[in-house]
Parts: C-alpha cells; sequence; structure tokens
C-alpha cells in the first residue's frame, strides 16, 4: 500500500514541476489531460500546487472559503475527551490548528488542536503523516519542544493532536520587537539548537526547521512546533531509498538541496535547516528572498550560490529609502555559511557542533568554521588574554595602548558604520597624530622621573638610619626598596609623561576637525579613570561635554556617552550632588535607546546609586529592584552592565539591613564571576569586595577579612597601592581588623593599616571624599576599644578624647555635605552617643542618643536593625546613669525587635538580653531575670566556644560575665 501511495506522489510531484509556471487560467486544463480519469491523483496536485504557493505568500490573508472556520463549537473525541474550539489560529498543508479548551470533570486546559483540513482529508499520504507526527511527538519531552498532551479520532472520524499551547511570536519577529542584540540572538537560537539535539539524540528528524515554527514565549523560551512531516532516524528499516525519498513534504523556501533532489535524509538537513534560521536572525532576511518563482528557487537551493549574511541586501524601509546594511561579524558568516553548505558532507557534522562553533564565537575562541588561519586564531588567543597579557609588560603596554586602540577603532568603524571617505581620511589623521605623540615621548625623561621618584622612596624608608655614620646593611636596604611601590610610580608617570603628554598635543593637531578632538579626548579620560586619575579625567570630560553639546544634536548618542562618562567620574570624586544632576541628564538622554542599551543601563544605574549615597534607600531600592527585574531575563548573567547593577543592589540591602536577601544575590554572583571571568579579573574583585563587605555586616568578620586580603593582595600588584580600588579593598582589611582587635598587639596591627589609608585617601581624595570620612568612623571605632582596654584612667580619657573630637569633626562634615536626615548623619550622633557615654558624659550622650533614634525612625522605618541597635545604645546609657527602669524599658523595646527580625540566637539577640538580664537583677526582678536567662542565655552558654566566630564568642563571655556579676 505504501509503495501504490508513493508511486502516485512522485508523479504528482512531477505533474506539479510541469504546470506550476502556467497561468491560472490553463492550468485546470492540463491537470485534467495529465491526470485523466484518476480524480484522486487531481487532488493530490491541487493540493501541493496550494501548499507550494502558500509558502511564498505567507504575508496574504486567508480566503473566507479556504477551510470552514469551526470557532466556538464544541467537539467530542471518541474518547471522553471535551473539546471547545475558540478560535483558529494557524493553517498548514495538512490541516487547521485551533486554540481549544479542554474540559473534563473540573479539569480545563488550554491546547492547540490540530485536525486535518478539508483538503487532505483525502489523501493517504497525508493521514498516514499524521499519524506519525503523533508517534514521534509522543517520544519527545524536551522544554524546547511543544509537547504532545493527547490525540486520537474525534467522533466524527476525523484525526487530531492536542498539542501544548504557545503564546507567543515566531523567532525573528520576537528578536526583531525586542531589539535583541547579535550577542542575544545567538544565545537565543542556542536554546533552539538544544532542542533539536535532543530530536536527533531521540532518533527524530525534524526536515522543517524554519522561523514560523519555531516560537518564542512571554519568558523567552523558544519552542520547536510542527514535526508533521518529521521522521525516525533508521537508516536500516528504510523501505528503499526511492520509497523514503518520495515521502518529502517541505517548505521550499527553507528546503535543503537534498530535499530538492528526494536524496535520502540524514540529520544533516535539520544542520541546514538551522543555518537558514540563523541566517535570517542575523541578516534580517532569507537567503534568496528577492526570488519569486518556485522553479528558479529550486534551482538556486541547488546550486547553493549563498550571499553572506554580512553582505546580504535589505529589503527598503516603508518610506522607500535603501535599509542599512546590518553588522555581521566574519565568524557568524563562517558558521551560517558552513551550516548552509551544498553538500551534506561538508556542514557541521552534527547539530552540537554547530551550537559549539556559536559558543566559541560568543567566548572569543576561534571558530571551527575559520579553522587554519593563523592570524585570526592568534586574535582570537590575544582576545582570551588579554588581561594576563597586559600584566604581563604593564608600562610599555600601556604607552602603546592607546595606539593599538584607535588602530583597532578605525577597522571597526570600517567595517560596522561604512563611513565616508572624508570620515576615514580624519580617523588615519587621528592615527597618525597618536602614533607621533608616542613617538616623541622622552623616555629618558620619563625614566630618569622614574628614577627620582624612587630613590625618594628609598631614602624616606632609610631616614630613621641616616644619622648613622656607616652605609645601611644590606638588608635594611633591601627592605628599602622592596617599600618602593613600583606601580603607583608608573602609573603616575603614566598619567604625566604619556596620557597627559598626547591630551597637550591635541589642540595643536586638529584645530579643524573639533569633533574628532573630542572622541579622542574622551578615549584619553576613559584611561586616566582606570589609573585613579579622578579631577584630570572629569576635567578633560568636560571639555569633551562642551564641544559636543555646541556641535552635536541633543540625541546623539555621544552626547549620552560623555555624560555618562563624566556622572561616573564625578562619582569616583565623592561630589555626589554633581555626579547625581549628571546622571540624570544622561537618563533623559537614554530614554530614547532599547532598555538592553549599556548606556542607558549605566544611566538608570547610575542614577539610583546616587539615591543611596543621598540617603534615599527605599527609592533607591524600587529602582534597581525594576531595573534588575527588567534586564535579567534578557542579557547574559556575565554582561558588564548586569553585573554592576547585581552589586549595587546587594550594597543597597546591606544598608537597609535586609542582609539574607543580599546574600542569595551575592553568592551566585561571585561564583559565576570566578568561573567564566577568573579569580583575578576586576569584576571578580568587585564582587568579591561586596561579599567581604556583606559578610563583614554579617558580623563574620574572619571570612571578611581573608576575602578581602585576598583582593589587597591582587590589586596592590596590578592598580598600585595608592589607587582608590586598593585603597577600597586595605580599608575593608583594616576594618575587619579593628572588629576583631582584643589586645595592644592586635590594636597596633589595625591602627597602622587603617592610618595608612586615611593618610593616602587625604592626599588622592580631598578630607571632605566619604571615602575618607568613611575611613576616620572606623577610626573613632578603635580609639573607643583601645579606650576601653587601657588600663590607666589617663590613658582611657586620652583616647576617648581624640575619638570624641574626630567624631564631632565627621558629624560636622556631614551635616555640612549631606544634611541632617542623611542616615550617615545620624550614625554619627549615635557614634558620639557611645563615646559620650564611655567619657561619662551621659547627658550629652542620652541627647544625642535620641536625636539619632528619633531620626532613624523618620528616615528608615520602624523595622530597620539601626533602631534596635539605638535603642541598645540608649540602655547602656540609662544603665551607666544608674537609671534601671528607663534601661530595662529601652532593652526590653531593643530584645524584642531584635528576636524578630534576627532570630532567637542571633548574637545581638543574646547581647541585648544579657543587658537586660543584668538590669533585671539591679531591679531585684528576679522572676523576669530567670525567665531571660533560660530562654536566651543558657543555650549559649552551653555551647562549645570552639564552634563559635569571634563576634559570637564574645558575645557569650558577656552573657557569662553577666551571669557572675
Amino acid at each position: 500500500m505504501t509503495g501504490q501511495l508513493t508511486d502516485r506522489y512522485l508523479r504528482a510531484k512531477r505533474i506539479v514541476a510541469s504546470v506550476l509556471e502556467i497561468g491560472a487560467a490553463d492550468r485546470d486544463a492540463a491537470i485534467a489531460r495529465e491526470c485523466g480519469d484518476d480524480e484522486a491523483l487531481a487532488r493530490e496536485v491541487r493540493w501541493m500546487i496550494a501548499a507550494i504557493e502558500r509558502s511564498h505568500t505567507a504575508t496574504l490573508p486567508l480566503l473566507p472559503g479556504d477551510t470552514v472556520d469551526l470557532s466556538g463549537l464544541d467537539t467530542q473525541t471518541s474518547a471522553p475527551h471535551r473539546y471547545r474550539l475558540v478560535r483558529r489560529v494557524g493553517e498548514g498543508g495538512m490541516g487547521v490548528v485551533y486554540l481549544a479548551e479542554r474540559a473534563d470533570a473540573g479539569f480545563v486546559q488550554q491546547v492547540a488542536l490540530k485536525v486535518l483540513g478539508a483538503g487532505a482529508v483525502g489523501s493517504p499520504t497525508l493521514l498516514e503523516r499524521f499519524a506519525r507526527e503523533r508517534q514521534l511527538l509522543a517520544r519527545l519531552e524536551h522544554p524546547g519542544i511543544a509537547r504532545l498532551l493527547d490525540g486520537g479520532v474525534l467522533a466524527d472520524g476525523q484525526p487530531f493532536l492536542a498539542m501544548e499551547y504557545i503564546e507567543g511570536e515566531r523567532i525573528d519577529t520576537w528578536c526583531e520587537q525586542h531589539g535583541l542584540s547579535l550577542r542575544e540572538r545567538i544565545a537565543l537560537f542556542l536554546k533552539v539548537c538544544a532542542a533539536v539535539e535532543y530530536a536527533h539524540r531521540n532518533l527524530v528528524i525534524h526536515r522543517d526547521l524554519k522561523p514560523a515554527n519555531i516560537l518564542v514565549d512571554a519568558q523567552g523560551q523558544p519552542k520547536l512546533l510542527d514535526f508533521g512531516i518529521a521522521r525516525l532516524i533508521d537508516a536500516q528499516a528504510v523501505e528503499g531509498a526511492l520509497t523514503e525519498t518520495g515521502q518529502h513534504a517541505l517548505t521550499l523556501a527553507y528546503a535543503s538541496p537534498e530535499q530538492i533532489e528526494q536524496q535520502p535524509l540524514t540529520t544533516a538537513v535539520d544542520v541546514y535547516g538551522l543555518g537558514m534560521v540563523l541566517y535570517q536572525l542575523v541578516a534580517g532576511r532569507r537567503p534568496w528572498q528577492h526570488i519569486t518563482t518556485p522553479h528558479q528557487l529550486s534551482h538556486a537551493i541547488v546550486a547553493g550560490e549563498i550571499v553572506p549574511p554580512s553582505r546580504s541586501a535589505q529589503p527598503p524601509q516603508a518610506d522607500g529609502s535603501e535599509a542599512p546594511r546590518r553588522v555581521v561579524p566574519a565568524d557568524i558568516d563562517a558558521i551560517a555559511l558552513k551550516a548552509l553548505r551544498r553538500r551534506a558532507s561538508e556542514r557541521y557534522a552534527t547539530v552540537g557542533a554547530l551550537a559549539a562553533d556559536l559558543r566559541n564565537w560568543l567566548e572569543q575562541r576561534p571558530v571551527l568554521a575559520r579553522r587554519g588561519r593563523r592570524l585570526y586564531r592568534l586574535r582570537r588567543f590575544l582576545q582570551r588574554n588579554r588581561w594576563p597579557l597586559t600584566a604581563a609588560a604593564a608600562l610599555l603596554l600601556s604607552v602603546f595602548a592607546g595606539l593599538a586602540t584607535s588602530l583597532y577603532s578605525l577597522q571597526q568603524t570600517r567595517v560596522q558604520q561604512r563611513l565616508a571617505e572624508q570620515r576615514e581620511q580624519q580617523l588615519e589623521r587621528m592615527v597618525q597624530f597618536q602614533q607621533s605623540m608616542y613617538d616623541s615621548v622622552d623616555i629618558g625623561a620619563m625614566g630618569h622621573a622614574i628614577v627620582a621618584a624612587t630613590q625618594q622612596q628609598v631614602d624616606a624608608a632609610l631616614a630613621p638610619a641616616a644619622s648613622n655614620a656607616a652605609p645601611p646593611a644590606a638588608g635594611t636596604l633591601t627592605k628599602a626598596f622592596a617599600s618602593v611601590q613600583a606601580t603607583d610610580i608608573a602609573r603616575e608617570a603614566m598619567d604625566d609623561y604619556v596620557i597627559g603628554h598626547t591630551l597637550n598635543g591635541l589642540d595643536r593637531a586638529f584645530p579643524d576637525a573639533p569633533l574628532l578632538d573630542a572622541s579622542l579626548r574622551q578615549s584619553l579620560a576613559r584611561a586616566l579613570l582606570g589609573i585613579g586619575s579622578y579631577t584630570h579625567a572629569a576635567d578633560e570630560l568636560r571639555k569633551v561635554l562642551a564641544v559636543r553639546a555646541k556641535l552635536l544634536p541633543t540625541d546623539d548618542r555621544d552626547q549620552l556617552s560623555v555624560r555618562v562618562d563624566l556622572a561616573q567620574a564625578l562619582e569616583k570624586q565623592g561630589r555626589t550632588t554633581d555626579a547625581a544632576a549628571m546622571y540624570a541628564q544622561a537618563e533623559k538622554l537614554a530614554q530614547s535607546k532599547p532598555p538592553i542599551d549599556a548606556l542607558r543601563i549605566a544611566a538608570e544605574a547610575g542614577s539610583a546609586r546616587m539615591l543611596v549615597e543621598q540617603g534615599h534607600l527605599q527609592q533607591a531600592l524600587q529602582r534597581q529592584d525594576a531595573l534588575y527585574t527588567e534586564l535579567k531575563p534578557r542579557l547574559p548573567a556575565t554582561d558588564a552592565g548586569l553585573m554592576q547593577l547585581q552589586r549595587d543592589l546587594v550594597m543597597t540591602l546591606i544598608g537597609l539591613g535586609q542582609r539574607d536577601r543580599a546574600l542569595q544575590l551575592t553568592e551566585p554572583l561571585v561564583a559565576l564571576d570566578q568561573h567564566t571571568l577568573g579569580p583575578d579579573n576586576p569584576q571578580t574583585l568587585d564582587a568579591m569586595l561586596v561579599q567581604a563587605r556583606l559578610l563583614h555586616y554579617r558580623y563574620e568578620y574572619e571570612r571578611s577579612l581573608a576575602l578581602a586580603r585576598q583582593v589587597a593582595t591582587v590589586r596592590t600588584q596590578r592598580l598600585g597601592a595608592d589607587h582608590p580600588d586598593t585603597l577600597a579593598a586595605e580599608y575593608m582589611v583594616a576594618m575587619d581588623e579593628v572588629y576583631l582587635a582584643q589586645d595592644p598587639k592586635a590594636f597596633a596591627a589595625a591602627a597602622t593599616d587603617l592610618q595608612r589609608v586615611i593618610a593616602v585617601r587625604r592626599r588622592e581624595l580631598g578630607s571632605d571624599h566619604p571615602d575618607t570620612i568613611a575611613a576616620e568612623t572606623v577610626m573613632v571605632r578603635l580609639l573607643a576599644k583601645q579606650g576601653s582596654y587601657a588600663k590607666v584612667p589617663a590613658e582611657q580619657r586620652a583616647y576617648y578624647a581624640q575619638a570624641i573630637a574626630l567624631e564631632r569633626q565627621i558629624l560636622a562634615a556631614h551635616e555640612r555635605q549631606l544634611g541632617p536626615d542623611h542616615p550617615k548623619t545620624l550614625m554619627a550622633h549615635g557614634s558620639l552617643a557611645s563615646l559620650l557615654d564611655d567619657a561619662g558624659e551621659y547627658a550629652q550622650a542620652l541627647a544625642e542618643a535620641k536625636l539619632c533614634l528619633a531620626g532613624q525612625l523618620r528616615v528608615l522605618g520602624p523595622q530597620h536593625p539601626l533602631i534596635s541597635a539605638t535603642r541598645t545604645l540608649i540602655g547602656d546609657i540609662e544603665d551607666d546613669a544608674h537609671h534601671w527602669e528607663a534601661s530595662r524599658d529601652a532593652y526590653r523595646q531593643a530584645l524584642q525587635q531584635r528576636e524578630q527580625l534576627l532570630g532567637l540566637r542571633d548574637a545581638h539577640t543574646i547581647e541585648s538580653a544579657s543587658r537586660l538580664y543584668s538590669v533585671l537583677v539591679e531591679l531585684h526582678d528576679g522572676a523576669e531575670a530567670t525567665k531571660v536567662r533560660q530562654r536566651y542565655m543558657d543555650p549559649v552558654i552551653a555551647m562549645d566556644p570552639k564552634t563559635l566566630n569571634a563576634s559570637m564568642r564574645s558575645v557569650r563571655d558577656e552573657a557569662m560575665r553577666m551571669l557572675k556579676e
């Protein structure tokens, strides 16, 4: 039976080929002449012609008389399942697809119900194919493939399939509507590859891969549809080459050469189909889309002469003008063309090999499609290992970095933007200028400057031994040279002798090309930001902004770019108000850009960070949450803007006391950075330092210290000891050391590290910079700890006096710069209250503490963890002043809040309980004291101190001390 059907099918195809290009008026007569009295054959021929024409006129609406629309009707299957046909959602050569609702005993489910069309009922070949589709779909269970839910025969004998209903857009339309970048399109396409590869592993070939059979749902998950012409991979069970190949149905526009030629099919046909989909995603159109007749299209496919996606002509725009050509890298050209090779043996051997080559491109590794090109492989190697190679020859590579960047920019601009001849000449002048500037650098003067600076540092290191008549010992000299910060010297030399030298020559070199001058100046300003010269960078960026604001339209991308860079420079300088204003300008300009545009993300994330710095933490959290929720599903996890936003979000959560949620975001971020970027990558180090800060605020000081020291070591080697990023890590180290210090030796070590951070920050950033004040705040805590541990009253008074004086300076700076209600200002009031309490100034201490509490309740809300800390402070002051009832009330409130927010066994909860117990004893309230001891203190005292961290051991010791008193 199958052989008879196949013979008729082959005969029908030959008739179609002979009459397809005949006009509609003469076609019916030709069909009747060829088919004679065989009505079934004539019906097969007419159906095939209609199917081919539909594949080339997909944009034409369905005619009302094509198929009877059953929408709104109920249908009963032979099994006890009832479906209500809601509306028709599609039609193909085999049948009609409806959105249907299945309702059985209270169970309601939406499905895509596929039934044979009226024109297909009389085709035994299509009936057989419809049954095979059900068998194949039953084998497949994959998130990227629409699942088969039900199937069988309706009550009227008509076959049907009930499949998972996908509410989505075809993949090419989805990509255009969402403005996906090339990398995002490739990432989405890889999910399609995974679904096809799964089908192949289950011995199923799809054979009709095209964008219309790939829908993308609301979550961005592509789903593979329509296995109507799929078949099993079973070469040993083929009934015969002619029989098997004769059953090929196809969509001609996406057919492979072997399908056109009716050759035996393998998985290579799906590799070809994926190549067609990839081509359309990256080029915006199919190969041969300009060919309109089936005969010519078949010849073009078999000939296999394909224009690369990068050179594919774009259809005209709505206004008739020529559309800009898409930028497609040479690697993607090579991958697409390899998948579309004329011979199946020359394509990728498997879908997995195609996917692996695309991942090679995403990871900047050589792609197999361009194997054997040595220069190309070398370039890929340099791209993958740019950080280690840069570090290996820091100073020399820094000198030539600008030239390499300019050459690369010239090459990319030529390829991507097809600039006019005048612009190309300007860029060549730029390269020649930069080359001449670097050639004219006085290496001798630079070398003498480095030697002189080194000598000054060595002399300073040997100053204590200068009074000795004998020369310094060799060991002393070695130690002195070891203390010289060579990276800092090179960094300063880079600013003065390389970048500064180039900037000084710009105005003389390009008086007639101010925009070119501005582009070069911005590039050099970014280099200044990289080496920590924030003030110099901001000065140069203001010059760039002035030129572009005068010569460019407001919506020009360069206008947005310079504002983002200047806002970041001002942020690094600690000029929060100016930075917030500049980010606001950039954010306004960025609204015309897609949400995933890197500059728009930088502007919006920067504005949110400024809200944090201005004390509006809740408002900042709302903006960051909304932005992160929008971007996370649309960007790869390793996107630089997304990862920065995630770090910002963690810092805001820390400030709001939401440390458990912050931990959930931080740990996977650090693991992802280390795995994908490497342990020494700048982004990885940023994430590690954020994790260290979170661990500190979770009272895990030992772990925080180890992590901060690791970051500080790498940054010192790469950036120098005085770079602001290095100082941020060293500040974290010093802060952990202060919190862990319990003896004079530890106090001295922490003081040395902290004083160095304060001194360099005052010199490099200024005394009023927030980072400088933050380090001074930690110094206040260290002085207070030293005072509490001092055994001599005179030493105690001296430490407390220093701490109080420094805290009053910090408070004044915060009030001057941030205002009275900023959280940092309120914290300074609380810190001053604690110091005044230690010094015995109870009345002043209580006034400062109550002022702090009122402000925190107003600004942070009653549930913030700092509220309980301030109430504990008030309890301490009242306790020290022997106001037992007031102290008891404050401790009770703090204990209740801490147990609610932090838990029964948290160190701070036990701290409040121990102090409440002590006051209750003073008030002779034995019953209440016993309840507090049994509920909170006894379980902690019973713990093994070896299993506790430093914070919890301290709390346990305090609880034991309270019981003994």
